[in-house]
């Protein structure tokens, strides 16, 4: 597996890296540390991950790309060096390399995207962007399996020429959202919230198009509520601010993935923001909303993509209008009002019985198979 990250953990190459190894393969991930902080070399539930070692860091824009560049020639003479069947590579960062290696190794192509890349490119030149779909467009015709995360997103890559397509998506195990009654109520009081507070939950990237700002003012304005704020990004420091203004609000620093389900356990509600007007929101189907389902929370989102749609058709939750202040204190008003009970119930039966990562699962190792 190539990746463009230092793996500590990602969540769903973790995933299907684990469950490659639990069907008898042998997996060794090449990934990039770019902030010298991980070990060079470690075991991780039977996975062997190594490190290669290019120093960047994150949002440089198309600088990034002279980086990029260093870290494949790294992992291209890396890769020569072993023996393996299928090169597997997560999102378009490493499919150049991974074609390559493919190639010289007489390997198995397969193209892991984990959303539309071309959309989640911020401002860089048109010609890079158009050189870059192009690119995409080349490599995914040549790859033997293409794996996405929701079938609004695998349909467009297979209007494109994609073959051999498949869901695995970001779905979750319930059992490791389980915790005792007594670690749950632990933690609240640690963090000084009473049993009968409405706690919602956002922890991921603090970007502003998460709608944080939106989230803490009605938070911050509803004293029957608590908001649990995690991780890092541009928002971090308002989060901090809020923390220290605002007796209802928690920042938690940087949550390690490990934590994570611990941390929507202790929630009540999960929120989920994004920008609408982002051209990836039409396919976004993101791990929050398979942490909320494992867990059996209510799910508070905007009006997009396969997330919208799942949580309309599992009724496990409210899709808002708009993220505005008032909209969203009007649905956790709401939330009050009715009670969790119905959407802590369809949660957990759509991830039991839809979204489990058993399915999943069942689907990466049916089409490794399928790859001869």
């Amino acid at each position: 597996m190539l990746l463009s990250n230092a793996f500590d953990p990602d969540p769903r190459v973790h995933q299907e890296a684990a469950s490659l190894v639990k069907n008898g393969y042998d997996v060794t991930i090449l990934c990039w540390d770019r902030d010298y902080k991980q070990v060079p070399f470690e075991i991780i539930d039977g996975i062997g991950v190594e490190r290669i070692y290019v120093r960047s860091t994150h949002g440089r824009g198309t600088t990034q790309m002279l980086f990029l560049f260093a870290f494949w020639l790294k992992a291209f003479v890396r890769g020569l060096s072993k023996r393996f069947d299928v090169v597997h590579c997560h999102d378009f960062d490493t499919l150049p390399l991974g074609y390559a290696l493919s190639v010289l190794k007489k390997a198995k192509l397969v193209y892991d995207s984990h959303e539309s890349y071309i959309d989640m490119l911020g401002n860089i030149p048109a010609c890079l962007k158009k050189a870059i779909y192009r690119t995409e467009s080349f490599l995914l015709k040549r790859a033997d399996m293409l794996i996405t995360v929701g079938e609004i997103l695998r349909q467009s890559f297979q209007a494109r020429g994609a073959k051999n397509t498949c869901v695995v998506g970001n779905w979750k195990d319930s059992s490791q959202f389980q915790f005792p009654q007594e670690d749950l109520k632990a933690e609240r009081e640690r963090l000084n919230i009473s049993d009968d507070t409405l706690v919602v939950s956002f922890i991921a990237n603090l970007g502003y198009e998460r709608q944080i700002p939106q989230l803490i003012e009605a938070v911050a304005g509803l004293p029957e509520t608590a908001l649990m704020i995690g991780g890092k990004g541009s928002c971090q420091a308002m989060a901090e601010q809020a923390s220290r203004q605002f007796s209802n609000v928690r920042y938690l620093g940087y949550v390690h993935p490990s934590k994570v389900p611990f941390y929507t356990a202790v929630s009540d509600v999960v929120f989920y923001g994004f920008d609408p007007q982002n051209p990836n929101s039409r396919y976004s189907a993101p791990n929050k909303l398979f942490e909320a389902l494992a867990s059996g929370k209510a799910v508070l989102t905007g009006d997009f993509g396969e997330i919208s749609r799942i949580v309309r058709e599992e009724q496990c939750g409210i899709v808002l209008a708009s993220y505005t202040v008032e909209d969203i204190k009007k649905a956790l008003s709401s939330l009050m009002t009715i009670g969790l009970g119905e959407f802590t119930r369809n949660s957990r039966h759509a991830s039991e019985h839809k979204y489990s990562w058993q399915k999943a699962s069942q689907v990466l190792i049916q089409s490794y198979r399928q790859l001869g």
